[in-house]
């Protein structure tokens, strides 16, 4: 069955897909920080503000922040690694590797991008340099940014959206605790795979999360629609969740 608009792969399917075809080089020491970054930023929006990013157009981030290595190979889906729509099925991705044509250095990897256009870590140097690159050019010629990626990590920020008339009002601030698995909590682990704080584990130690709750799905976060979509999602599978609200009054 050829791939269309209703089976196109997940993002699931696309990291198991990659990670049994291809390899990375030896990963130098700051990417597993990225990664422990990566999984505590969670489902944050943010962004990067520089001057020689992206020319000062808007620095939000629109990238997933792997937490592991088949979420870096993931990351560099469109860059490195080109799906071949007309060959592949869902049962059986077919990819090009962007290195064989020397569009791609194999000590890039994708760490974020902004529509598009890409942050990448060189992992051949063990301070990671950073280098961004505009995208639609069909070539890759990326810039030096910054010279490490403890300093990328470091500029990031938590998006704040601009203030809007009104916006002297409170703001509720929310965070979300997952406290009881409920009567099927093995669909509720399941679910928890889904989110960015949980995505890299899985077996035993994604049972472990059994006795170690209550577990964050968010926080501190003033998006409504988010704290609403988590709730209802764990609920709806039997399990219990609190919502603890900090109300933000402006001087």
């Amino acid at each position: 069955m050829a791939l269309t608009r209703d089976n196109w792969p997940s993002r699931t399917a696309v990291r198991t897909s990659l990670a049994a075809q291809f390899a990375l080089p030896p990963l130098p020491p700051p990417i597993q920080d990225w990664f422990a970054w990566c999984r505590r930023m969670g489902t944050e929006s943010l962004v990067l503000e520089e001057p020689n990013w992206r020319d000062g157009e808007s620095g939000v981030l629109t990238g997933w922040g792997a937490v592991d290595v088949p979420g870096l190979l993931a990351e560099m889906e469109g860059y490195r690694f080109i799906l071949n729509q007309k060959a592949s099925t869902p049962e059986h991705l077919v990819w090009s590797d962007a290195v064989d044509t020397g569009k791609w250095q194999t000590h890039w990897v994708v760490l974020q991008n902004a529509d598009g256009d890409p942050l990448i870590g060189d992992i051949g140097r063990p301070e990671v340099p950073v280098l961004w690159d505009r995208h639609g050019s069909g070539r890759w010629s990326p810039q030096p940014l910054f010279p490490s990626l403890q300093m990328l990590m470091e500029r990031i920020e938590v998006y704040v959206p601009p203030s809007l008339p009104g916006d002297d009002l409170p703001t509720v601030f929310y965070t979300v605790h997952l406290t009881d698995l409920g009567e099927e909590p093995l669909r509720v682990l399941a679910a928890l795979k889904a989110h960015p704080h949980y995505n890299h584990l899985a077996g035993a130690s994604l049972l472990k999360l059994k006795h170690q709750l209550p577990l964050q799905l968010l926080d501190d976060s003033p998006s409504v629609a988010r704290k609403d979509s988590l709730v209802c999602r764990f609920e709806a599978l039997g399990a219990r969740v609190k919502v603890v609200e900090r109300v933000y009054r402006p001087d």
